[in-house]
């Protein structure tokens, strides 16, 4: 049987239900499966090294190395120097790997830093702790200034906020993404029905497929 577009449409018209079932069946396993999921919050904090005075020399400097500044911060053992400093014991160190993430931004020196964690005040609290024990021991470490005078200062730019709603999972993006998936597999499926439908329904399709002329037609009722 030849395959053309008005087979395809009429799939579609005719099973046009399969589609709409399969995309809402999708969407309310997506809700649900997503929604059960412990909740994850987010905070985050910027941290931007600057030179006293500016120097232009200095800053491109900083660019080059800012890895080695990521690397620092991003060390079990500095989050451990940060916690034991800030007298914070229930949180491990261990745990932390997998919580926080490390950027580097090399246009504007600086570093974002972000915390994920189930509580949204423990988020907060991790993310302002390590950014400021990693100040402090880079300003210490920064006392001496360079052969031209200046000095490098490092800023939090951005203070650990308390987020105040969840990072992950995020049910309404999986639940849409989930429909349209399923809108699209519905269709995709009435079509391939369609396909597979033999059946000869009306005198065009007869003449069409058969090559025969109709001499009656039998109606439903």
């Amino acid at each position: 049987m030849q395959l053309d577009f008005r087979q395809i449409l009429n799939g579609l018209r005719k099973r046009w239900w399969l589609a709409v079932i399969v995309a809402l069946t999708a969407g309310v396993v997506a809700f649900l499966y997503s929604n059960s999921q412990p909740k994850i919050y987010q905070s985050q904090t910027t941290m931007i090294a600057e030179t006293v005075p500016l120097d232009n020399g200095v800053v491109e400097a900083i660019k080059k190395t800012l890895t080695t500044y990521t690397q620092d911060l991003g060390s079990k053992a500095s989050w451990r120097s940060a916690l034991d400093n800030s007298l914070v014991r229930n949180v491990s160190v261990d745990g932390l790997a997998g919580q926080i993430k490390i950027q580097a931004r090399p246009d504007d020196t600086s570093i974002v830093m972000t915390v994920d964690n189930t509580d949204p005040a423990m988020a907060q609290l991790v993310a302002g702790v390590i950014a400021q024990d990693f100040v402090e021991r880079q300003n210490a470490a920064n006392q001496q200034a360079s052969a031209a005078g200046s000095r490098v200062v490092w800023l939090i730019s951005q203070e650990a906020a308390l987020p105040d709603k969840p990072y992950q999972p995020r049910p309404l993006l999986y639940t849409t993404a989930a429909a349209l998936f399923g809108l699209i597999l519905g269709l995709l499926l009435a079509i391939v029905l369609e396909l597979l439908d033999t059946t000869l329904k009306n005198p065009p399709e007869v003449q069409q497929y058969v090559g025969l002329n109709t001499l009656g037609v039998i109606p439903k009722a």
